[in-house]
């Protein structure tokens, strides 16, 4: 989990770029349109990571809520597991808006390789 200031301009251009790069599969507009900025393509690989990684633990978690036996402890893990998604979404966005490259623990071991 580290924090880096990167001192980067914020136009409103940046900003949009900041917000969709943490909206889904939306990150994949910065992610192909700002190849030259390395912040913004930063911020669009974190938020591609996270939306991969909610997207399989959704599967996973939906799987198991079909199973008589932890059906409900699933979908409950299920709906704080998106609460959550979305509570670090809004949190990277605010990051990046500001300037900052701030890692989620567990993605950003993939950020150099992908």
């Amino acid at each position: 989990m580290t924090t880096q200031n990167t001192g980067s301009n914020n136009g409103s251009n940046n900003i949009l770029m900041c917000v969709l790069s943490y909206f889904g599969i939306f990150a994949l507009i910065p992610y192909f349109t700002q190849k030259d900025d390395a912040f913004i393509n930063w911020h669009a690989r974190q938020g591609l990571l996270i939306t991969a990684a909610a997207i399989v633990i959704s599967f996973i978690l939906g799987v198991l809520s079909l199973v008589p036996a932890v059906g409900v402890v699933a979908s409950i893990l299920s709906m704080l597991f998106s609460v959550g998604v979305i509570v670090l979404s809004v949190f990277c966005i605010i990051q990046a808006c500001n300037g900052r490259k701030w890692a989620v623990p567990g993605v950003a071991a993939f950020l150099g390789k992908a």
